[in-house]
């Protein structure tokens, strides 16, 4: 085979390990960046849940109140409210039918539809301060670019999920996934990473 003849079939295998990257991660999942700092957050699988995801990516002004609380108006969004005599930090609720109100301290006492929970506060109070803050919601995203350098593929991760968050790289053996289990593309050696065909990246929001 010449030269030329190698470097089209392996331009073709390259684009077709492109195109079967399968990348796992829940519609529900979304991040929260405030200045420098970011957060994953879970959506609520409801009506109000859903149109909030849709109207993404969204950064707000966010107004300081009461020493626990950040909110925008603005953002009409349908409502199912009910009182909540408790309210933790990280909860982002709907206030009437517009208002986006995101909690970093206990609250309660008021009715409210639930948007979703950051899955961690650390540093939450710190980020947003004690005055208004510029928050912006975005969905979560997981992309895996791969190179061939020779015959072995190179899987990277490309994402806007917070530091420190847990990504699983797989890989299967052969051609039809259904033929081999997959395996942790890190613990393989060379000659093993250059028989692989098939990558399945997974993230783990807690």
């Amino acid at each position: 085979m010449s030269v030329a003849s190698r470097s089209l079939v392996r331009y073709i295998a390259m684009l077709f390990l492109m195109m079967v990257v399968d990348v796992s991660l829940a519609d529900s999942v979304i991040v929260v960046s405030i200045g420098g700092k970011s957060f994953t957050a879970k959506v609520e699988d409801s009506e109000t849940g859903r149109a909030f995801v849709a109207k993404l990516p969204l950064t707000l002004s966010m107004t300081e109140l009461n020493g626990n609380e950040k909110y925008c108006y603005g953002v009409s969004l349908p409502t199912a409210s009910r009182y909540y005599s408790t309210i933790e930090a990280g909860d982002f609720m709907l206030y009437g039918s517009n208002c986006v109100v995101l909690f970093y301290g206990a609250a309660g006492g008021y009715s409210y539809t639930r948007i979703g929970r950051l899955t961690s506060t650390v540093g939450l109070a710190a980020a947003l301060g004690n005055a208004s803050a510029s928050v912006t919601f975005d969905k979560a995203r997981l992309e895996a670019n791969i190179k061939m350098d020779g015959d072995i593929p190179s899987v990277t991760v490309v994402t806007n999920l917070p530091e420190g968050t847990s990504i699983t790289t797989l890989a299967a053996k052969s051609l039809s996934a259904a033929e081999s289990e997959w395996k942790d593309y890190d613990s393989l050696d060379a000659e093993e990473k250059s028989k692989f065909r098939f990558f399945k990246l997974k993230a783990d929001v807690e």
